[in-house]
C-alpha cells in the first residue's frame, strides 16, 4: 500500500521514469541536464548508415501517397504533364544540394537535429523550433498512418470479400470513420508499432528493402493499368492527360509553375530538417551524397507514375482516383477474380508497408528526436518515438482529413515555418562559423559559451525567422479561402519556398555580419576559425578531458589534433 501510494505521486513517478537514474545510468549523457545518450554525438558503434543506405532513404521516402498524387492539385490548376516533369525536377535539384548541406554538419559532429540545431537558434531557442518540428510530425504521424490503413483494408477486402465490404457500421456518421476502417486502421497500427522500439542507427535495413518493393509494385500497377485499358504507347497517355485539362498560358502559366514548385516542395520538407536526425548515424561525410541522386531520381518517377496511371484508369474506368487505394478498389469492382485479388493483394500490401516506412523517417524518428531534445531527463529517442505512435490515435486523423480540408491545406504550409529554419542553419554553419561546432557547449547554458547568445536565444535567427513568415503567412489565408487577400499576397505565397527561404539566409548572414557571434568559448576565443577545423577532434580542445576520453574510447584520434 505504501509503494503504490509513492508510485500515486507526480514527483515519484516522474522520479521513477527519468533515464538517468541509479539502475539505468547508460541511458545518461556526458554533459549534464541538457544531454542523455541521443542527444550527445553518436558513438562508432552506431555509425551504421552507408552510402547504399542513404540513397535508399531517399530514393524510397517517395513511394508514398503525397507524392503519388501530387499531380492532382497540379493538374487542376491547368499544367501539363511536361509542366508537372520540369517542375518536380528542378524542386528535386534545389532540394538535393540543400539535403546534402544540411546533412554535413551531422555526419561530421554525429549529432542529431535538437541538438544541431543549438548551435543556431541558442539553447533555449532550440526548444522553440523543435517544438514546432515535433507537432506537425505527431499530426503527419497519425495522418500518414490512416494513409496506409487504407490500403490494409483493400488488402482484407481481397482476402474476405463481401464479409469485409459489409462489416456493420456501429459508429455515427460524426465520427467521420466506419467501424470497418477503424479496424483496418487499428491492424496497420499495430503491424507497425513494433517498429517504435528500433533505434534509428539500426533502421537502414528496413529502407534497402523499401527501395527494391515499393518501385517494382508500383511500375508494376501502371504495366497492369497500361494494357488493361490498350493504352500502349506515352503519346496516348500525354493526349488523354492534356484533353481534360484547361491548360494554362503566358503569365497563368508561369505563376502555375510556381505554385507546382511550392507544392511540390511541400512533401520534401520532412526529409529536408529531419536529415540531421539519420545523418549523424553515417560512417563518412562522403556516404550522404548517393540521397541527394535518389531524391533527383525517384520523386519526378512517382509523380510521373502516378500521372500515368491515373490516366490509365480514367481510360479504363471513366474516371480519374487520384488516390491509389481508390484504384485498386476499382480493379476489385470491374476485375473481381483470385487473380486480380492476388495481385491487388500484393500491390496494396507493398503500398502499405512503403506508406508506413516513410512514416517512420518522416514523423516517428523525429518526434522521438524532438521529446528527447524537449525532456532529455525522461526521453530517449525510443521513448518518445512509442509516445509519437500513441499519439496518432489521440489526433483521430480520420477527423482531420474528413471534416478539415483546410486544416490539411494549413499543414501544407509548413515549408513557411521550416524553410527558413534550415536556412539559418546552412549560413550558421558553412557561412558564420566555417563548419566549426563546439559540441560541449551545445548542452552548457553557461553565458561565456557560444551557444547562449542573449539568454539563450540567438535574436538574429529569430528576427530572420520571423521576417521570412511575416512575407509569406499572409498567402496562407488565401490558400484556406480563395479571394480573401490580394493577388500580390497569393503570389508571394507562391513563391514561399524560394521566398522564406533566400530571405532568411540574406538576413541573417547579414545581421551576423552587423553583430557577430561568437564562435568558440572565452577561454579559447583566439582559436584558429579555419574551414570545419573542429571536425579534426569531433568538436572537442585539446583541454578537454571529457572531451578526449570520449575520443580516445573509440572516436578517431588524427594526427595533428587542434589544441588550444
Amino acid at each position: 500500500m505504501v509503494v503504490s501510494k509513492r508510485l500515486a505521486s507526480p514527483k515519484a513517478l516522474l522520479d521513477a521514469i527519468r533515464i538517468d537514474n541509479d539502475q539505468d545510468e547508460s541511458e545518461s549523457g556526458q554533459f549534464g541536464k541538457w544531454s542523455n545518450k541521443d542527444l550527445d554525438p553518436s558513438p562508432p558503434e552506431q555509425r551504421t548508415w552507408t552510402s547504399w543506405s542513404f540513397f535508399a532513404f531517399q530514393f524510397s521516402i517517395a513511394f508514398s501517397p503525397t507524392t503519388y498524387n501530387v499531380g492532382a492539385s497540379l493538374f487542376a490548376i491547368g499544367l501539363t504533364w511536361w509542366t508537372i516533369l520540369i517542375a518536380s525536377i528542378v524542386v528535386s535539384v534545389l532540394v538535393a544540394a540543400l539535403l546534402l548541406l544540411n546533412a554535413r554538419g551531422a555526419t561530421l559532429y554525429h549529432i542529431g537535429y535538437p541538438t544541431f540545431i543549438r548551435a543556431s537558434s541558442g539553447i533555449y531557442g532550440s526548444l522553440v523550433f523543435v517544438f514546432i518540428r515535433g507537432v506537425v510530425a505527431v499530426l503527419y504521424m497519425a495522418i500518414q498512418t490512416l494513409y496506409a490503413s487504407r490500403f490494409v483494408s483493400v488488402m482484407l477486402r481481397c482476402v474476405f470479400g463481401h464479409r469485409w465490404t459489409d462489416i456493420p457500421n456501429h459508429l455515427p456518421e460524426s465520427a467521420a470513420i466506419t467501424s470497418a476502417d477503424l479496424l483496418a486502421f487499428g491492424i496497420l497500427w499495430l503491424l507497425e508499432f513494433p517498429f517504435a522500439f528500433v533505434h534509428p542507427s539500426k533502421m537502414d535495413m528496413v529502407f534497402r528493402v523499401k527501395s527494391v518493393l515499393a518501385p517494382v509494385g508500383l511500375i508494376a500497377t501502371m504495366i497492369w493499368a497500361l494494357v488493361r485499358g490498350l493504352v500502349l504507347y506515352s503519346r496516348v497517355i500525354i493526349l488523354i492527360i492534356t484533353s481534360t485539362a484547361d491548360t494554362a498560358t503566358g503569365s497563368a502559366l508561369g505563376w502555375s509553375f510556381m505554385k507546382a514548385i511550392n507544392t511540390i516542395v511541400s512533401n520534401i520538407i520532412p526529409p529536408l530538417v529531419n536529415i540531421p536526425d539519420l545523418a549523424r548515424y553515417a560512417r563518412r561525410s562522403s556516404d550522404t551524397i548517393p540521397m541527394s541522386v535518389g531524391l533527383i531520381i525517384s520523386k519526378p518517377v512517382v509523380v510521373v507514375l502516378g500521372m500515368v496511371i491515373t490516366a490509365a484508369g480514367y481510360k479504363q474506368f471513366g474516371e480519374a482516383y487520384w488516390n491509389l487505394w481508390d484504384f485498386y478498389s476499382s480493379i476489385l469492382d470491374n476485375y473481381w477474380g483470385p487473380g486480380a485479388r492476388t495481385l491487388v493483394f500484393l500491390a496494396a500490401g507493398i503500398q502499405a508497408f512503403a506508406t508506413f516506412v516513410t512514416n517512420l523517417t518522416s514523423n516517428s524518428i523525429p518526434v522521438g528526436c524532438d521529446l528527447a531534445g524537449l525532456f532529455p531527463r525522461y526521453f530517449t529517442i525510443v521513448r518518445g518515438q512509442v509516445v509519437c505512435f500513441l499519439l496518432a490515435w489521440v489526433c483521430v486523423p480520420w477527423k482531420l482529413t474528413y471534416s478539415a480540408t483546410s486544416f490539411l491545406t494549413f499543414l501544407g504550409s509548413y515549408l513557411c515555418f521550416i524553410c527558413p529554419i534550415v536556412a539559418c542553419m546552412v549560413v550558421d554553419y558553412y557561412l558564420v562559423r566555417k563548419g566549426n561546432i563546439h559540441i560541449p557547449s551545445l548542452y552548457s547554458t553557461a553565458p561565456n559559451k557560444p551557444y547562449y547568445y542573449t539568454f539563450g536565444f540567438n535574436l538574429r535567427a529569430f528576427a530572420s525567422w520571423a521576417a521570412a513568415i511575416a512575407l509569406v503567412i499572409p498567402g496562407v489565408s488565401g490558400a484556406l479561402n480563395p479571394g480573401s487577400i490580394g493577388t500580390a499576397a497569393v503570389r508571394i505565397y507562391d513563391l514561399g519556398f524560394l521566398i522564406s527561404t533566400s530571405v532568411t539566409a540574406v538576413l541573417y548572414y547579414a545581421s551576423c555580419r552587423l553583430w557577430p557571434v561568437m564562435v568558440y568559448p572565452v577561454e579559447h576565443a583566439d582559436h584558429e576559425t579555419g574551414r570545419e577545423n573542429m571536425r579534426y577532434t569531433e568538436g572537442f580542445f585539446g583541454d578537454e578531458e571529457v572531451g578526449f576520453l570520449y575520443i580516445n574510447s573509440g572516436l578517431c584520434v588524427i594526427v595533428g589534433v587542434i589544441s588550444s
